[in-house]
């Protein structure tokens, strides 16, 4: 998917080869520029209206507005356009920044609200002021374009509106970049938001798209996490939701490594040391998240007992009463669906396309390291596209104590030491608040996992010379997130972008819990 930084670039480039290519057709183009600097000048291109607008801001709207009146005033002194074709250059530069503003809407719900944490982090101001700077940028090029367009124009009212237009955008240009010394490069790497939807991978899938693919599913697992920390959905995760997902999760961990240690075999030196040393981490992070499964023992959520002890044949004399129940058949979250097809995804990429957890009676050969490393597109590649599980990961972890609270009322176990003194027919009891909170509990273990698994990828990728500009990005996406678990309205300062942010420590919120009376 096209980041903002990539639709940027795309719109930079187009308006470059529009100024250097002769215009056919001058009113043409000069329509064409005055709709690109209308659509440059749009408050949700930089940031919505919610956003912190500075001065600068400001004054770089207030220039591409007089740019354009100003070319409206030469297009009324120009004949009418042509109905020749002409280059598509300007309007497709204009399709990219409206992409560009659908980024940063397809983040907010039709009501406002924040669907994921970068919506949070699109209304700072070095936020805001990293969309001014790009802006601006598109300024400068787009005064080229107007220079070239109004090159050898015969009328002097013409050509004085041209020239007018060029100096408003230069203005704008030089004032844009001067004014956003603190803009926050990080959010160039985002980009649209997918929804919580399950997904299935296919043995028909190539090879070469698996890194590709798992950046989508781990975005939409990213987005089931914002949800869930923040109630905003009314699918919650169950508790037999959470010992699934806890368990692909694991298992995609536990997959990762063993691509790393196959690539490793193929390469020399250092950098196979490196993978076997990330393919290490990953396994105490696939551990972590095991544990957190142990803590469910005989632990069932009412409302989806998909994941249940196993239960005693019922006798005849309750057959004879009528008071066999059958177990409800739930829909599962599709945050489970979506975490086993990253599993087969990573699986694909290790055994081949037709591999499948469910069908592996026993392991099949592994590809040629060779092989991974060509359909990831290198060492560095590839540690960046594994890179975003135990990021994603992350978010899941943090959010998990919130899902155990949310399903509190409806966990029961069988236990004895839950049970209450005195003649009782049922078997199940509610659980009590300290086997509550050790549901919980295990899941900040799982934080400091991922994270050493995030930075241990991210070395890998740094060494290989591969940018990951998504880690800061989502290191601001986990302080937001870690700011959420003492309220969003205590938002603490933020810090200076830096690789450092991806080793952030936090303490995953607490469960509430109160003691139910029978």
């Amino acid at each position: 998917m096209a980041t903002l930084d990539e639709l940027f670039d795309t719109a930079a480039h187009r308006l470059r080869t529009a100024a250097a290519v002769p215009s056919s057709d001058r009113p043409a183009s000069a329509l064409d520029i005055d709709r690109f600097l209308s659509t440059l000048a749009e408050p949700l291109v930089l940031g919505g209206e919610d956003a912190p607008r500075s001065t600068v801001t400001g004054d770089l709207i207030d220039l591409l507005r007089r740019a354009s009146d100003t070319l409206r005033s030469a297009r009324r002194l120009l004949p009418a356009p042509g109905d020749a074709p002409v280059e598509s250059h300007i309007s497709d530069a204009s399709a990219a920044v409206h992409a560009v503003r659908d980024i940063i809407e397809n983040h907010r719900g039709p009501d406002r609200v924040p669907l994921t944490a970068y919506a949070y982090a699109l209304t700072t101001g070095p936020a805001h002021h990293y969309l001014t700077r790009r802006c601006a940028e598109l300024a400068w090029e787009s005064a080229q374009v107007v220079a070239s367009v109004g090159r050898d124009v015969l009328d002097p009212s013409v050509a004085d509106a041209f020239a007018d237009a060029h100096r408003f955008l230069s203005q704008a240009a030089v004032f844009g970049q001067a004014g956003t010394p603190d803009a926050e490069t990080a959010i160039g790497a985002l980009s649209m938001t997918l929804p919580v939807s399950a997904v299935q991978a296919e043995p028909t899938d190539r090879t070469q798209d698996v890194t590709a693919n798992l950046e989508q599913d781990c975005d939409r697992l990213s987005r089931a996490a914002f949800e869930t920390l923040h109630s905003r959905t009314d699918h919650r995760l169950s508790g037999s939701d959470l010992q699934q997902l806890a368990r692909w999760t694991a298992m995609q961990r536990l997959l990762a490594g063993r691509v790393l240690l196959q690539v490793a075999e193929s390469l020399p030196g250092q950098t196979a040391d490196a993978l076997r040393d990330c393919a290490d981490v990953l396994r105490g992070s696939a551990q972590a998240w095991q544990k957190t499964t142990t803590a469910w023992h005989r632990v069932v959520d009412v409302s989806d007992p998909r994941a249940h002890p196993a239960l005693p044949t019922p006798n005849y004399e309750i057959v004879r009463r009528g008071e066999l129940v059958r177990l409800p058949q739930v829909l599962p979250h599709p945050a489970t669906a979506i975490a086993h097809t990253a599993a087969v995804r990573v699986g694909q990429l290790l055994y081949g396309p037709q591999w499948k957890p469910e069908t592996a009676a026993t392991r099949p050969e592994p590809r040629k390291g060779s092989d991974i490393l060509s359909d990831a597109q290198g060492t560095g590649a590839l540690a960046a596209a594994l890179y975003r599980l135990p990021a994603t990961g992350w978010q899941l972890a943090l959010a998990a104590p919130q899902a155990v609270s949310l399903a509190r009322g409806g966990l029961v176990t069988d236990i004895v030491e839950n049970r209450i003194a005195g003649p009782t027919r049922h078997r199940f009891r509610p659980l009590e608040p300290h086997r509550l909170e050790a549901l919980a509990l295990p899941y900040q273990a799982v934080l400091p996992a991922e994270q050493a698994s995030a930075a241990s990828l991210l070395g890998v990728a740094g060494k290989a010379g591969v940018p990951v500009p998504r880690a800061l990005l989502d290191a601001t996406a986990h302080q937001m997130l870690a700011a959420a678990a003492t309220g969003w309205g205590k938002t603490p300062a933020r810090q200076a972008a830096t690789a450092d942010r991806s080793r952030l420590r936090v303490t995953a919120p607490q469960v509430r819990v109160r003691r139910r009376v029978l």
